[in-house]
C-alpha cells in the first residue's frame, strides 16, 4: 500500500486520445504517471502522418467538429486556436459514380439534392428537426445520455420507418457509413440520431499539425515509455505488474498502485486476462471481448487542382458495401524538383468495407494498385493517369461498431469501474476522439475518487 508522502504510482496503457486525457486528469490529482505507448509518439488513431514535401506538411486523420466541448476546452487552454484550419462540410453523394452535392449547412442544398425525391427530402428535414429539439437528451459521446434510448433498434429499422428505403440510403447512410466505414444494420440507431441532432450547421476543422498535439499536450509531466509494447497485467501483493517488450526488444517489468487501460478493447480483453474477477468483472470482460471494430485503410494520391472539387468529402449512396467507400480533397502546396510551389489536391480514398479487409497488412505497392483499379467507381473523372501514389495509413482497429445495446452495456461497465485497474476508450460510446477523451477522464476520476 502506497504511504501518505509518497505519490500514487500510475500507469496509463496507450498514448492514445482517451489514455493522455486520462494521464492528464491524473497529474492534475498529484498521480506520478508513466504512459506505455506501443508507438514511438503518441495520438494512437488520432496521430497523423507528416510529409516534408507538401504544405501544410500533414496528413489528417480526425477532425475536430465546433460541438466538441472537452476539445474546445483544451484548444482553448493550450492557445492553439490559431492553429486551427476550417474545412468545407461540402459532402457529394454518388450513386453508381454520379454524384451530387449536399452540404449539412444549407436545407436549400437538401431540396435541390436530386438523388431522391421531394417527399423523401421533406421527411428527411422534418425527422431531422425533431432530432435536434432532443438535441440535450441526444448525445454523440456519453453513454450515461445516450443509453435511455438505445431500445435495440438498427439505424437501418430506425431510418427506414421515416424514409422511403432509397431516401435512407441516399441521405443518411451515406454520412454515416461515409464517415465511419461501419454499417447502418450494425450500428444503434442512438448513433444516427445523435449524428443528426449534432452534426447541422456545426463547423469542422483540423489542426495545422495534426491532432496528435493535444494527446502530447495532455501528457505533459508524465513519464513516456514509447516503443513500449505491453504484454501482460498481473497483481501481487505489492501491486499491480505491466509486463512489456522494450524497443529493443527486452522484455521489462514495472510494479504500479493502479493502471489505465487505454487500448482498443480486444487488446485490453488480453491484456487483463490474468487478473482475478474481482479486479475485473465478468461484465466488463465479456463487454471487451464481444467489441467488434471495422479496421481503417487510407490511400493517398496528389493529383492536379481543378481535376475534383476541392475540400470536398465525396462519398458513395446505396445499400450495398461499394469497391470505395469514399475520397476526401484538401489543397497542398508541393516543391517541384527546381523548388518551385506547385498547387495539388491531396486525395485520401477509403475502400469499402469487403476491400478494405482483402487489402490490409498487403504491401504499399499492392494496395496502390488496387486502390487505383477502384478510382473511377466513386469518381468516373478522376484522373487516374496523373495521379501520384502519395501516403497510405492502416489502421487495424479503425472505427468500434456501437452495435444495438452496447450503450446500455457501456453503462453497466461503466458503474463496475474500480481500482486499481479501470478501462478508457473511444467503444464506450462512439469512435471520436471527443469520445476518447471523455473516457479518459472518467476512468480518471474512477481512481482518483476511490483514492
Amino acid at each position: 500500500m502506497t504511504s501518505r508522502t509518497q505519490r500514487t504510482r500510475t500507469a496509463v496503457i496507450g498514448g492514445g486520445m482517451a489514455g493522455c486525457a486520462a494521464a492528464r486528469q491524473l497529474l492534475r490529482g498529484g498521480r506520478e504517471v508513466v504512459v506505455f505507448e506501443a508507438a514511438d509518439g503518441l495520438g494512437g488513431r488520432a496521430r497523423s502522418w507528416h510529409r516534408p514535401e507538401i504544405e501544410p506538411d500533414v496528413g489528417i486523420n480526425l477532425m475536430y467538429v465546433s460541438f466538441y466541448k472537452l476539445m474546445t476546452q483544451l484548444i482553448k487552454e493550450y492557445g492553439l486556436e490559431d492553429e486551427l484550419i476550417r474545412i468545407s462540410s461540402n459532402v457529394w453523394i454518388s450513386d453508381h459514380g454520379k454524384a451530387v452535392p449536399l452540404s449539412s449547412d444549407s436545407p436549400l442544398s437538401l431540396l435541390t439534392y436530386r438523388h431522391v425525391k421531394l417527399r423523401d427530402r421533406v421527411a428527411f428535414l422534418l425527422t431531422t428537426l425533431a432530432q435536434v429539439a432532443r438535441k440535450k437528451k441526444l448525445d454523440l459521446f456519453d453513454p450515461v445520455k445516450s443509453a435511455p434510448f438505445d431500445d435495440g433498434q438498427s439505424a437501418a429499422d430506425w431510418g427506414y420507418k421515416r424514409v422511403s428505403k432509397r431516401g435512407f440510403d441516399f441521405l443518411l447512410r451515406p454520412q454515416i457509413e461515409g464517415f465511419w466505414n461501419f454499417a447502418c444494420e450494425e450500428i444503434s440507431a442512438v448513433h444516427a440520431r445523435a449524428l443528426l441532432a449534432w452534426m447541422g450547421g456545426s463547423g469542422f476543422y483540423v489542426l495545422r499539425n495534426g491532432m496528435e498535439i493535444l494527446a502530447e499536450k495532455n501528457a505533459e509531466g508524465a513519464e513516456l515509455r514509447l516503443s513500449h509494447e505491453v504484454t501482460g497485467i498481473q497483481q501481487n501483493g505489492t501491486g499491480v505488474v505491466v509486463g512489456a517488450v522494450g524497443p529493443d526488444g527486452t522484455p521489462v517489468t514495472e510494479t504500479f498502485d493502479e493502471v489505465v487501460v487505454a487500448t482498443p478493447a480486444p487488446i485490453a480483453a488480453k491484456l487483463v486476462a490474468a487478473l482475478p474477477a474481482q479486479t475485473v468483472g465478468q461484465e466488463t470482460r465479456r463487454f471487451l471481448e464481444t467489441q467488434k471494430y471495422e479496421p481503417a485503410l487510407s490511400v493517398s494520391f496528389l493529383v492536379d487542382r481543378g481535376t475534383l472539387p476541392a475540400e470536398a468529402h465525396i462519398v458513395a449512396g446505396g445499400p450495398e458495401d461499394p469497391p470505395l467507400r469514399n475520397m476526401i480533397t484538401y489543397p497542398r502546396t508541393v516543391r517541384d524538383e527546381r523548388g518551385r510551389p506547385v498547387e495539388k489536391l491531396l486525395v485520401f480514398t477509403y475502400p469499402g468495407r469487403a476491400n478494405t479487409r482483402r487489402l490490409l497488412g498487403r504491401p504499399a505497392e499492392e494496395q496502390f494498385a488496387e486502390v487505383t483499379k477502384l478510382l473511377t467507381s466513386l469518381w468516373p473523372q478522376f484522373p487516374v493517369e496523373s495521379a501520384e501514389p502519395f501516403q497510405i495509413a492502416e489502421r487495424p482497429y479503425g472505427f468500434p461498431i456501437p452495435a444495438p445495446g452496447r450503450y446500455r452495456r457501456s453503462v453497466t461497465v461503466l458503474k463496475e469501474q474500480r481500482p486499481p485497474v479501470v478501462f478508457a476508450g473511444d467503444y464506450f460510446n462512439s469512435p471520436t476522439t471527443e469520445a476518447a477523451m471523455l473516457s479518459g477522464v472518467r476512468a480518471a476520476a474512477a481512481l482518483t475518487k476511490a483514492g
